[in-house]
Protein backbone atom coordinates (compact mmCIF):
# COMPACT_ATOMS: atom_id res chain seq x y z
CA UNK A 1 0.00 0.00 0.00
CA UNK A 2 1.44 2.97 -1.23
CA UNK A 3 1.95 5.74 1.57
CA UNK A 4 0.29 8.82 1.83
CA UNK A 5 1.28 11.20 0.06
CA UNK A 6 2.94 14.40 1.64
CA UNK A 7 2.23 18.11 0.62
CA UNK A 8 5.65 18.22 -2.00
CA UNK A 9 3.83 15.15 -3.55
CA UNK A 10 1.29 17.24 -4.70
CA UNK A 11 1.76 18.63 -7.92
CA UNK A 12 0.61 21.93 -7.42
CA UNK A 13 2.12 22.22 -4.03
CA UNK A 14 5.40 21.11 -5.39
CA UNK A 15 5.82 23.10 -8.49
CA UNK A 16 5.15 25.85 -5.24
CA UNK A 17 7.92 24.82 -3.66
CA UNK A 18 10.02 24.47 -7.13
CA UNK A 19 9.29 27.90 -7.06
CA UNK A 20 9.98 29.37 -3.89
CA UNK A 21 13.33 27.16 -3.11
CA UNK A 22 14.37 28.73 -6.84
CA UNK A 23 13.82 32.30 -6.06
CA UNK A 24 15.20 31.97 -2.75
CA UNK A 25 18.65 31.11 -3.63
CA UNK A 26 21.22 31.20 -6.68
CA UNK A 27 20.31 27.30 -7.72
CA UNK A 28 19.22 26.53 -11.12
CA UNK A 29 15.40 25.69 -10.58
CA UNK A 30 16.36 22.09 -11.98
CA UNK A 31 18.00 21.06 -8.84
CA UNK A 32 14.85 21.10 -7.29
CA UNK A 33 12.59 20.11 -10.21
CA UNK A 34 14.76 17.04 -10.50
CA UNK A 35 14.04 16.69 -6.55
CA UNK A 36 10.22 17.40 -7.00
CA UNK A 37 9.61 14.91 -10.13
CA UNK A 38 11.47 11.99 -8.06
CA UNK A 39 8.70 12.18 -5.43
CA UNK A 40 5.78 12.13 -8.19
CA UNK A 41 4.32 9.35 -10.38
CA UNK A 42 5.58 10.06 -14.03
CA UNK A 43 1.98 10.83 -15.52
CA UNK A 44 2.60 14.18 -13.17
CA UNK A 45 5.40 15.47 -14.33
CA UNK A 46 4.50 17.32 -17.50
CA UNK A 47 1.90 19.23 -15.19
CA UNK A 48 4.70 19.67 -12.81
CA UNK A 49 7.27 21.23 -15.58
CA UNK A 50 4.67 23.11 -17.15
CA UNK A 51 3.39 24.82 -13.23
CA UNK A 52 6.99 25.87 -11.92
CA UNK A 53 8.95 27.06 -15.03
CA UNK A 54 5.65 28.80 -16.62
CA UNK A 55 4.74 30.67 -13.37
CA UNK A 56 8.43 31.29 -13.03
CA UNK A 57 8.67 32.87 -16.61
CA UNK A 58 5.45 34.75 -16.13
CA UNK A 59 6.22 35.33 -12.44
CA UNK A 60 6.20 39.77 -12.89
CA UNK A 61 2.81 39.80 -15.49
CA UNK A 62 1.65 37.00 -12.59
CA UNK A 63 2.17 39.77 -9.63
CA UNK A 64 0.55 42.35 -11.59
CA UNK A 65 -2.57 40.51 -12.26
CA UNK A 66 -2.80 39.20 -8.76
CA UNK A 67 -2.02 42.70 -7.10
CA UNK A 68 -4.72 44.07 -9.50
CA UNK A 69 -7.16 41.25 -7.81
CA UNK A 70 -6.30 42.26 -4.54
CA UNK A 71 -5.93 45.64 -4.77
CA UNK A 72 -2.53 45.27 -2.59
CA UNK A 73 1.36 45.56 -3.63
CA UNK A 74 2.36 41.76 -4.13
CA UNK A 75 4.90 43.10 -1.95
CA UNK A 76 2.09 43.53 0.63
CA UNK A 77 0.88 40.56 0.35
CA UNK A 78 1.29 37.69 3.29
CA UNK A 79 4.78 36.04 1.66
CA UNK A 80 3.56 32.54 2.67
CA UNK A 81 0.88 33.14 0.62
CA UNK A 82 2.33 34.93 -3.05
CA UNK A 83 3.47 30.59 -4.37
CA UNK A 84 -0.62 29.68 -3.71
CA UNK A 85 -1.39 32.50 -5.21
CA UNK A 86 0.94 32.48 -8.51
CA UNK A 87 0.59 29.20 -9.11
CA UNK A 88 -3.23 29.28 -8.71
CA UNK A 89 -3.49 32.97 -11.25
CA UNK A 90 -1.10 30.50 -13.56
CA UNK A 91 -3.03 28.10 -14.03
CA UNK A 92 -6.48 30.56 -14.21
CA UNK A 93 -5.03 32.31 -17.13
CA UNK A 94 -2.79 29.98 -19.33
CA UNK A 95 -4.10 26.35 -18.86
CA UNK A 96 -7.40 25.93 -20.18
CA UNK A 97 -7.64 22.08 -19.26
CA UNK A 98 -7.59 23.13 -15.80
CA UNK A 99 -11.25 23.88 -14.30
CA UNK A 100 -11.19 27.15 -12.40
CA UNK A 101 -13.12 25.60 -9.14
CA UNK A 102 -9.79 23.20 -9.24
CA UNK A 103 -7.06 25.74 -9.52
CA UNK A 104 -9.07 27.93 -6.64
CA UNK A 105 -9.59 25.14 -4.51
CA UNK A 106 -5.69 23.46 -4.57
CA UNK A 107 -4.60 27.31 -3.83
CA UNK A 108 -6.43 27.93 -0.87
CA UNK A 109 -5.74 24.01 0.51
CA UNK A 110 -2.03 25.03 -0.06
CA UNK A 111 -2.47 28.88 1.67
CA UNK A 112 -3.83 26.76 4.41
CA UNK A 113 -1.40 24.89 4.65
CA UNK A 114 1.56 27.58 4.66
CA UNK A 115 -0.32 29.99 6.93
CA UNK A 116 -3.43 30.64 8.18
CA UNK A 117 -7.39 30.72 7.95
CA UNK A 118 -7.74 33.99 6.98
CA UNK A 119 -4.70 33.59 4.59
CA UNK A 120 -6.92 30.92 3.05
CA UNK A 121 -10.01 33.12 2.42
CA UNK A 122 -7.63 36.03 1.39
CA UNK A 123 -6.39 33.37 -1.80
CA UNK A 124 -9.61 32.32 -2.32
CA UNK A 125 -11.19 36.02 -2.89
CA UNK A 126 -8.47 36.95 -5.15
CA UNK A 127 -8.80 33.71 -7.39
CA UNK A 128 -12.07 33.99 -7.53
CA UNK A 129 -11.93 37.73 -9.03
CA UNK A 130 -9.29 36.49 -11.25
CA UNK A 131 -11.53 33.08 -12.46
CA UNK A 132 -14.06 35.74 -13.76
CA UNK A 133 -11.83 37.68 -15.81
CA UNK A 134 -9.49 34.68 -16.86
CA UNK A 135 -7.48 36.24 -20.17
CA UNK A 136 -4.38 38.59 -19.67
CA UNK A 137 -5.96 41.51 -21.95
CA UNK A 138 -9.32 41.59 -18.58
CA UNK A 139 -5.68 43.11 -16.49
CA UNK A 140 -4.72 45.91 -18.37
CA UNK A 141 -1.05 47.01 -17.39
CA UNK A 142 -1.33 50.64 -16.82
CA UNK A 143 1.78 51.76 -16.77
CA UNK A 144 2.73 55.45 -18.53
CA UNK A 145 6.35 54.53 -19.50
CA UNK A 146 5.77 52.55 -22.63
CA UNK A 147 9.33 50.40 -21.80
CA UNK A 148 8.19 49.26 -18.58
CA UNK A 149 4.61 48.40 -19.16
CA UNK A 150 6.69 46.30 -22.48
CA UNK A 151 8.35 45.20 -19.20
CA UNK A 152 5.54 44.16 -17.44
CA UNK A 153 3.60 42.89 -20.18
CA UNK A 154 6.16 40.27 -21.25
CA UNK A 155 7.32 39.31 -17.65
CA UNK A 156 10.93 40.66 -18.11
CA UNK A 157 13.47 42.94 -15.89
CA UNK A 158 12.74 46.52 -17.07
CA UNK A 159 16.34 47.71 -17.73
CA UNK A 160 16.81 43.76 -19.85
CA UNK A 161 14.03 45.50 -22.31
CA UNK A 162 15.62 49.07 -22.13
CA UNK A 163 18.76 47.36 -23.55
CA UNK A 164 17.02 45.56 -25.75
CA UNK A 165 15.61 48.03 -27.52
CA UNK A 166 18.17 50.32 -28.16
CA UNK A 167 20.36 47.16 -29.51
CA UNK A 168 17.84 44.93 -31.56
CA UNK A 169 14.97 47.85 -32.05
CA UNK A 170 11.37 47.35 -31.08
CA UNK A 171 10.08 44.55 -33.64
CA UNK A 172 12.69 41.81 -32.69
CA UNK A 173 12.92 42.94 -29.13
CA UNK A 174 9.15 42.33 -29.47
CA UNK A 175 9.97 38.75 -30.82
CA UNK A 176 12.49 38.41 -28.36
CA UNK A 177 10.59 38.96 -25.72
CA UNK A 178 7.81 36.61 -26.55
CA UNK A 179 10.05 33.58 -27.56
CA UNK A 180 11.48 33.61 -24.07
CA UNK A 181 8.11 33.00 -22.91
CA UNK A 182 7.37 29.66 -25.25
CA UNK A 183 8.98 26.01 -23.90
CA UNK A 184 11.31 25.06 -26.21
CA UNK A 185 11.48 21.54 -27.74
CA UNK A 186 14.43 19.00 -26.31
CA UNK A 187 17.30 18.99 -28.66
CA UNK A 188 19.29 16.22 -29.23
CA UNK A 189 23.26 15.62 -30.81
CA UNK A 190 23.90 12.79 -32.77
CA UNK A 191 27.52 11.56 -33.39
CA UNK A 192 28.59 10.46 -36.88
CA UNK A 193 30.88 7.38 -35.74
CA UNK A 194 27.23 6.13 -34.47
CA UNK A 195 25.52 6.05 -37.38
CA UNK A 196 24.60 10.25 -37.42
CA UNK A 197 21.10 11.82 -37.41
CA UNK A 198 19.71 10.17 -39.59
CA UNK A 199 20.26 6.50 -37.88
CA UNK A 200 19.68 8.01 -34.80
CA UNK A 201 16.35 9.54 -36.39
CA UNK A 202 15.40 6.40 -37.66
CA UNK A 203 15.50 4.38 -34.30
CA UNK A 204 13.62 6.92 -32.64
CA UNK A 205 10.65 7.34 -34.63
CA UNK A 206 10.90 3.19 -34.87
CA UNK A 207 10.37 3.51 -30.70
CA UNK A 208 7.68 6.11 -31.32
CA UNK A 209 9.84 9.59 -30.76
CA UNK A 210 8.93 11.86 -32.99
CA UNK A 211 11.95 13.79 -34.56
CA UNK A 212 12.87 16.43 -37.38
CA UNK A 213 16.52 17.66 -38.55
CA UNK A 214 17.83 20.65 -37.15
CA UNK A 215 18.39 23.26 -39.74
CA UNK A 216 21.62 25.12 -37.74
CA UNK A 217 23.61 22.23 -36.52
CA UNK A 218 24.45 19.57 -39.27
CA UNK A 219 24.11 17.16 -36.28
CA UNK A 220 21.37 18.22 -34.48
CA UNK A 221 17.70 16.54 -34.18
CA UNK A 222 14.64 17.95 -32.95
CA UNK A 223 12.33 16.62 -30.56
CA UNK A 224 8.75 17.05 -31.21
CA UNK A 225 7.13 14.45 -29.37
CA UNK A 226 7.82 11.81 -26.96
CA UNK A 227 10.85 11.24 -24.07
CA UNK A 228 14.38 10.17 -25.68
CA UNK A 229 15.74 9.70 -22.16
CA UNK A 230 13.37 6.32 -22.33
CA UNK A 231 15.25 4.81 -24.74
CA UNK A 232 18.22 2.57 -25.70
CA UNK A 233 19.63 4.91 -27.59
CA UNK A 234 19.96 7.23 -24.55
CA UNK A 235 21.81 4.84 -22.33
CA UNK A 236 24.14 3.68 -25.41
CA UNK A 237 25.56 6.90 -25.64
CA UNK A 238 23.60 7.76 -29.47
CA UNK A 239 22.72 11.04 -28.34
CA UNK A 240 24.01 14.22 -26.43
CA UNK A 241 20.95 16.92 -25.04
CA UNK A 242 22.32 20.16 -26.50
CA UNK A 243 20.82 23.33 -27.74
CA UNK A 244 20.56 23.16 -31.99
CA UNK A 245 22.24 26.68 -31.35
CA UNK A 246 25.01 25.73 -28.96
CA UNK A 247 26.05 22.82 -31.28
CA UNK A 248 26.30 25.87 -34.41
CA UNK A 249 28.25 28.04 -32.12
CA UNK A 250 30.82 24.82 -31.01
CA UNK A 251 31.43 24.43 -34.77
CA UNK A 252 32.47 27.36 -35.88
CA UNK A 253 34.96 26.55 -38.46
CA UNK A 254 34.33 22.91 -38.51
CA UNK A 255 36.88 20.78 -36.82
CA UNK A 256 39.38 19.22 -38.92
CA UNK A 257 40.74 15.58 -38.75
CA UNK A 258 43.65 15.45 -35.46
CA UNK A 259 43.12 19.03 -34.90
CA UNK A 260 44.53 19.65 -31.14
CA UNK A 261 41.34 21.19 -29.20
CA UNK A 262 41.83 22.64 -25.45
CA UNK A 263 37.96 23.06 -24.00
CA UNK A 264 39.20 25.38 -21.42
CA UNK A 265 35.71 25.64 -19.43
CA UNK A 266 34.51 22.55 -20.22
CA UNK A 267 31.51 21.23 -18.06
CA UNK A 268 29.09 19.38 -18.52
CA UNK A 269 31.17 19.20 -22.06
CA UNK A 270 28.51 20.16 -24.81
CA UNK A 271 31.47 22.25 -26.82
CA UNK A 272 33.92 19.39 -27.49
CA UNK A 273 31.45 16.38 -28.11
CA UNK A 274 29.66 19.05 -30.82
CA UNK A 275 33.06 18.84 -32.21
CA UNK A 276 33.34 15.26 -31.67
CA UNK A 277 30.27 14.46 -33.07
CA UNK A 278 31.18 15.95 -36.37
CA UNK A 279 35.02 15.09 -36.36
CA UNK A 280 35.57 11.91 -34.08
CA UNK A 281 39.37 12.29 -34.46
CA UNK A 282 40.03 15.31 -32.68
CA UNK A 283 42.53 15.19 -30.09
CA UNK A 284 40.49 16.69 -26.98
CA UNK A 285 41.35 18.07 -23.89
CA UNK A 286 38.80 19.47 -21.30
CA UNK A 287 39.72 21.50 -18.33
CA UNK A 288 37.29 23.56 -15.60
CA UNK A 289 37.60 25.37 -12.49
CA UNK A 290 35.21 23.01 -10.37
CA UNK A 291 36.28 19.19 -9.45
CA UNK A 292 32.55 18.79 -8.95
CA UNK A 293 32.06 19.87 -13.01
CA UNK A 294 34.70 17.59 -13.90
CA UNK A 295 33.41 14.78 -12.35
CA UNK A 296 30.01 15.18 -14.23
CA UNK A 297 32.36 15.71 -17.25
CA UNK A 298 33.53 12.24 -16.62
CA UNK A 299 29.89 10.81 -16.13
CA UNK A 300 29.29 12.20 -19.19
CA UNK A 301 31.77 11.18 -21.51
CA UNK A 302 31.37 7.15 -20.06
CA UNK A 303 27.59 7.74 -21.30
CA UNK A 304 28.88 8.65 -24.57
CA UNK A 305 32.00 6.51 -24.86
CA UNK A 306 33.77 9.49 -25.67
CA UNK A 307 37.94 9.86 -24.87
CA UNK A 308 39.20 13.42 -23.59
CA UNK A 309 42.09 14.01 -21.45
CA UNK A 310 39.99 15.64 -18.51
CA UNK A 311 42.10 18.13 -15.68
CA UNK A 312 40.73 20.34 -12.88
CA UNK A 313 42.23 23.66 -14.19
CA UNK A 314 41.54 27.74 -14.03
CA UNK A 315 40.97 29.05 -17.18
CA UNK A 316 42.80 32.65 -15.92
CA UNK A 317 45.97 30.76 -15.21
CA UNK A 318 46.49 27.86 -17.97
CA UNK A 319 48.72 25.60 -16.24
CA UNK A 320 49.56 23.96 -20.20
CA UNK A 321 52.88 24.46 -21.49
CA UNK A 322 52.11 23.38 -24.89
CA UNK A 323 49.85 24.82 -27.78
CA UNK A 324 46.50 23.65 -29.32
CA UNK A 325 44.85 24.48 -32.71
CA UNK A 326 41.77 25.50 -31.26
CA UNK A 327 41.17 26.74 -28.14
CA UNK A 328 37.09 26.91 -27.05
CA UNK A 329 35.88 28.78 -24.21
CA UNK A 330 32.53 29.29 -23.06
CA UNK A 331 32.89 32.29 -21.14
CA UNK A 332 30.90 33.52 -18.06
CA UNK A 333 27.94 35.12 -18.64
CA UNK A 334 24.45 36.45 -17.83
CA UNK A 335 22.81 34.05 -19.68
CA UNK A 336 20.60 36.38 -21.34
CA UNK A 337 19.74 34.20 -24.59
CA UNK A 338 18.90 30.35 -22.52
CA UNK A 339 15.85 32.32 -20.72
CA UNK A 340 13.11 30.47 -21.84
CA UNK A 341 15.27 27.12 -20.66
CA UNK A 342 16.13 29.04 -17.10
CA UNK A 343 13.45 31.79 -16.59
CA UNK A 344 14.21 32.17 -13.19
CA UNK A 345 17.48 34.10 -14.28
CA UNK A 346 15.50 36.79 -14.88
CA UNK A 347 15.15 37.76 -11.31
CA UNK A 348 18.61 37.13 -10.96
CA UNK A 349 20.23 39.53 -13.49
CA UNK A 350 21.32 43.01 -12.82
CA UNK A 351 23.90 45.44 -14.41
CA UNK A 352 26.23 44.94 -11.62
CA UNK A 353 26.70 40.84 -12.42
CA UNK A 354 26.65 42.12 -15.83
CA UNK A 355 29.93 44.26 -14.96
CA UNK A 356 31.22 41.26 -12.62
CA UNK A 357 31.00 38.63 -15.53
CA UNK A 358 32.18 40.45 -18.42
CA UNK A 359 35.40 41.12 -15.75
CA UNK A 360 35.62 37.97 -15.22
CA UNK A 361 35.00 36.19 -18.81
CA UNK A 362 38.26 39.32 -19.82
CA UNK A 363 40.77 37.82 -17.46
CA UNK A 364 39.66 33.97 -18.83
CA UNK A 365 40.23 35.05 -22.39
CA UNK A 366 43.24 36.77 -21.70
CA UNK A 367 44.38 33.53 -20.00
CA UNK A 368 43.60 30.74 -21.70
CA UNK A 369 44.27 32.75 -25.38
CA UNK A 370 48.38 31.91 -24.56
CA UNK A 371 47.74 28.26 -25.41
CA UNK A 372 46.31 28.94 -29.35
CA UNK A 373 49.65 27.96 -31.65
CA UNK A 374 50.49 30.24 -34.32
CA UNK A 375 47.45 30.14 -37.19
CA UNK A 376 45.11 28.45 -34.44
CA UNK A 377 41.72 29.37 -33.52
CA UNK A 378 40.28 31.21 -29.95
CA UNK A 379 36.61 30.56 -30.14
CA UNK A 380 35.46 32.53 -27.76
CA UNK A 381 31.12 31.71 -26.91
CA UNK A 382 28.51 32.86 -24.71
CA UNK A 383 25.21 32.32 -24.11
CA UNK A 384 24.40 36.21 -23.84
CA UNK A 385 23.07 38.89 -26.26
CA UNK A 386 24.82 41.53 -24.45
CA UNK A 387 27.29 43.68 -25.86
CA UNK A 388 29.17 44.29 -22.60
CA UNK A 389 29.95 40.41 -22.44
CA UNK A 390 30.65 39.91 -26.27
CA UNK A 391 31.70 42.68 -28.10
CA UNK A 392 33.00 45.11 -25.46
CA UNK A 393 35.11 41.60 -24.14
CA UNK A 394 36.67 41.22 -27.49
CA UNK A 395 37.62 44.98 -28.05
CA UNK A 396 39.14 44.75 -24.78
CA UNK A 397 40.97 41.65 -25.23
CA UNK A 398 42.13 42.49 -28.94
CA UNK A 399 43.50 46.02 -28.09
CA UNK A 400 46.25 43.77 -25.44
CA UNK A 401 46.49 41.09 -27.60
CA UNK A 402 47.38 42.28 -31.54
CA UNK A 403 48.68 39.00 -32.44
CA UNK A 404 45.03 37.77 -32.72
CA UNK A 405 42.55 39.37 -36.16
CA UNK A 406 39.23 38.11 -36.27
CA UNK A 407 38.42 35.24 -38.79
CA UNK A 408 36.25 35.88 -42.02
CA UNK A 409 33.79 33.60 -41.39
CA UNK A 410 31.94 34.06 -44.61
CA UNK A 411 34.84 32.13 -46.25
CA UNK A 412 34.70 29.34 -43.44
CA UNK A 413 31.36 28.51 -42.89
CA UNK A 414 29.39 25.99 -45.05
CA UNK A 415 26.38 25.43 -43.31
CA UNK A 416 23.19 27.43 -42.28
CA UNK A 417 25.00 29.68 -39.25
CA UNK A 418 26.42 31.75 -42.13
CA UNK A 419 23.73 33.70 -42.30
CA UNK A 420 24.03 34.71 -38.40
CA UNK A 421 27.35 36.46 -39.05
CA UNK A 422 26.97 40.52 -38.07
CA UNK A 423 30.49 42.05 -38.20
CA UNK A 424 34.54 40.27 -38.54
CA UNK A 425 34.75 36.94 -36.67
CA UNK A 426 31.32 37.57 -35.05
CA UNK A 427 28.65 35.67 -35.00
CA UNK A 428 25.05 35.99 -33.13
CA UNK A 429 22.20 33.65 -32.79
CA UNK A 430 19.14 35.90 -31.20
CA UNK A 431 16.36 33.54 -29.19
CA UNK A 432 13.49 32.04 -31.53
CA UNK A 433 12.31 29.25 -33.24
CA UNK A 434 13.34 26.18 -31.48
CA UNK A 435 16.72 27.57 -30.24
CA UNK A 436 18.28 29.72 -27.40
CA UNK A 437 20.45 32.63 -28.01
CA UNK A 438 24.36 32.67 -28.81
CA UNK A 439 27.09 35.21 -29.70
CA UNK A 440 30.48 33.13 -30.85
CA UNK A 441 33.45 35.69 -31.80
CA UNK A 442 36.35 33.82 -33.79
CA UNK A 443 39.81 34.58 -33.61
CA UNK A 444 43.26 33.45 -35.56
CA UNK A 445 46.77 33.86 -33.78
CA UNK A 446 48.68 35.38 -36.80
CA UNK A 447 51.69 33.23 -37.91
Amino acid sequence: MREPRTPVDNVRAAAGWVVERTLATKSPSSVFLQSALARLDEPEHALLRELALGTLRWLRRLDHVISSASDRQIDAIDPALRTPLRIGAYQLLFLDRIPPHAAVHEAVEHARRMTHKGGASFTNAVLRRIARDRSLSAWEVRESDPVERLAVEQSHPTFLVRRWLKVFGEQATTDLLAANNRPKAMQLLAFRDRGGRELLAESLIDQGIDVEPSTLSPAGLIVRQGNPLHTDDYHRGDFYIQDEGSQAAALLPLPRPGERILDAAAAPGGKTFALQAIQPDVDAVMADVSPARVSTLRRNLKRLGRRANLLVADATRSPFSGSFDRVVLDLPCSGTGTLRKHPELKWRISESEVGRLSRLARRILAGSAERVAPGGLLVAITCSLETEENERVIESFSAQSPEFEPVALEDVLDFSPAQHVIGPGAWRLVTGGDHDGFTAHILRRRR
